[in-house]
């Protein structure tokens, strides 16, 4: 496979990996996912807004369904997050905020704040928000979006159908939203998702995995051993750990025995897509470099650190390819790596 037929492959694989997890949440058409994984909402989101920019369809789908069900969204979360895209994504998801914010009814108020954080600067010159596959920017719209031009992007103006439909909230791949809609949107719900799946852990060991600060994980956990229905004990120099009784609380949210609960998988998505996203700009990257010697170079310092993130995220994966292939053999073995994490599954269901 060459290096641009495996760009495409690449991106089609990530979009219809993206539809298959909105379509779960009640975006309208695409296939929907029958993986296992515990959806992490706002770092899908941000990560389908940078890719959504290569399907426009799939972009203003993420659009409706936030026009819909953007009551879920944990503001603070997302903010968390943003801090580490690149200036190009904060400023568009503070544009997606925008539209929301003159949208969606009664939560308009939520996105205003994060509408306001990263408008286009002076100097920011517009660009095109919709590629072709190959990278290539769309045709200038005849009638364009002002909410979007305020932010640096240039698209067609456009209205939501709100076909979304509403987030269906079960013990499954949506449990995020049934611990939202009992504990509120916030580091409580965050908590109580990471204890269900490892059982226990330590306040910096939760903050880590759910995104959020330690300070705030912690007067979260402290609050909730209130209830008696998260405990503590001590493990380790005298640590602190957290944990609850999972039968009890499994059998509750899932209303049958617990050993016929399905209990869903953890994967650090934060980690995943930034791993993702990292791959996707170093096949941009070396989309124009002819010699093989320095694109199997380039990709074995993209992968140093790509690396890290795949390991970092949870999954059953293979191990990355070794720096001594040769440059020949080296893009193949990245193309097989790449592919084969697409397909993988979580080995961290406890």
């Amino acid at each position: 496979m060459s290096q641009i037929n495996f760009r495409e492959f690449f991106l089609k694989e990530v979009l219809d990996f993206l539809w298959g997890q909105w379509s779960a949440l009640g975006v309208a058409g695409g296939a929907r996912s029958k993986h296992e994984w515990a959806i992490d909402l706002e770092a899908l989101l941000l990560f389908s807004l940078e890719m959504g920019r290569y399907e426009p369809r799939f972009f203003d789908e993420i659009l409706d369904w936030l026009v819909v069900n953007g009551k879920w969204i944990d503001i603070q979360r997302l903010r968390g997050i943003m801090k580490q895209k690149d200036e190009r994504t904060q400023r568009l998801m503070s544009a997606v905020a925008c539209f929301l914010s003159r949208e969606a009814g009664t939560y308009q108020r939520k996105w205003k704040t994060l509408a306001l954080l990263h408008r286009a600067k002076t100097s920011t010159q517009d660009e095109m928000l919709f590629k072709t596959k190959e990278g290539k920017p769309y045709p200038k719209p005849v009638t364009e979006s002002n909410i979007f031009k305020e932010y640096g992007f240039l698209r067609e103006s456009f209205t939501v159908r709100k076909t979304s439909k509403p987030v269906p909230v079960m013990a499954g791949n949506t449990i995020r939203f049934l611990l939202r809609a009992m504990f509120g949107i916030g580091s409580r719900s965050e908590c109580i998702l990471y204890l269900l799946v490892y059982g226990a852990g330590h306040p910096s060991e939760v903050a880590k995995a759910i995104g959020l600060s330690v300070r705030g994980t912690q007067d979260a956990l402290i609050e909730l051993a209130e209830s008696g229905l998260v405990l503590t004990r001590i493990k380790g120099k005298r640590k602190i750990e957290y944990w609850l009784p999972e039968k009890r609380w499994w059998e509750f949210l899932c209303g049958m025995e617990y050993e016929d609960a399905k209990k869903p998988l953890w994967v650090d998505w934060i980690s995943l897509y930034a791993a993702l996203t990292d791959v996707w700009n170093v096949l941009a990257d070396i989309q124009k470099t002819g010699s093989d010697y320095m694109r199997s170079s380039k990709l074995r310092q993209a992968m140093e650190g790509i690396s890290i993130g795949f390991l970092a995220s949870g999954l059953d994966l293979p191990p990355a390819p070794y720096i001594n292939i040769t440059a020949e053999k080296y893009e193949k073995e990245f193309q097989n790596f790449i592919t084969r994490v697409l397909g993988a599954k979580s080995g961290t269901s406890r």
